[in-house]
């Protein structure tokens, strides 16, 4: 990976991020416990057509921990704030899982912001199954750092290797039980039908068809029917990172077609 670790000074905080390419800006937003370091294995051929932004969200990675509980519109406030630092006007986002949460609060409250949003494996749950599963969340996100058994089942065979594992871990241990626990409860307060309802910037859906968003699809074809959704084949919750090309390929497509 040849992006290049860089750090900028917003009114959010000290964010840190990867960067990588020219041309049209596309900021990447990570999944909980992780980092920019999610998509080192699509930055340098996204690199040879745009602007390749990944951030660490606050908290998480390298980026400043914030000084209160974060929203996702706070997070979405905080792309902003990346955006303005770094003078860029426009910019298309693709955000994972929590990532996913906070494009889609950077389309309904900052559209004029947006060329294009990419929601990646986001899975749209009531309170109700968000209650029900909350055991289970508190115990995935208190438990650093995880075994190459917990791990690999998420991947697609192979792809969670001895390296792949110690950088899973040394994020997740930089993030620490408590931010992760806070973004979990940011996609559990965030009324994500209501910003789906206003979401006006041009929006692409990106599913890995062994993920477990990919069960709520039909909620969010309803709640955005005229968003094409592309099925990452044979991935789990991170296409990024079990077909690089196939994640690519969605993203290309994204920005030859909406907008």
């Amino acid at each position: 990976m040849h992006a290049h670790d860089r750090f900028v000074d917003t009114r959010m905080g000290r964010l840190h991020y990867l960067e990588a390419g020219s041309g049209p800006p596309l900021i990447l937003a990570h999944s909980n416990g992780a980092s920019a370091y999610e998509y080192e294995f699509v930055i340098d051929e996204l690199a040879k057509r745009y602007r390749v932004i990944a951030w660490d969200m606050p908290g998480q990675g390298d980026s400043d921990k914030p000084p209160r509980f974060f929203s996702a519109h706070d997070h979405a406030d905080a792309v902003v704030a990346l955006m303005d630092a770094l003078g860029i006007q426009k910019a298309s986002v693709a955000g994972s899982s929590v990532g996913g949460s906070i494009v889609i609060a950077l389309g309904a409250r900052h559209a004029a912001r947006m060329e294009r949003v990419f929601i990646v494996e986001y899975p749209i749950r009531t309170e109700q199954g968000w209650a029900e599963g909350w055991a289970r969340t508190e115990k995935i996100w208190t438990n650093t750092p995880q075994t190459m058994e917990v791990v690999s089942p998420r991947m697609r065979a192979g792809k969670a290797t001895p390296a792949f594992l110690e950088r899973w871990n040394i994020d997740r241990a930089k993030a620490g039980p408590k931010t992760c626990l806070n973004a979990m409860w940011a996609m559990r307060l965030h009324d994500v039908m209501a910003d789906l309802a206003t979401l006006t910037a041009p929006a692409m859906v990106i599913y890995g068809s062994k993920g477990p968003a990919i069960q709520t699809r039909a909620a969010m074809e309803k709640a955005l029917p005229k968003a094409p959704i592309f099925v990452c084949e044979d991935c789990g919750h991170f296409p990024m990172v079990d077909d690089p090309a196939s994640f690519i390929a969605a993203i290309d497509q994204g920005f030859a077609t909406l907008g």
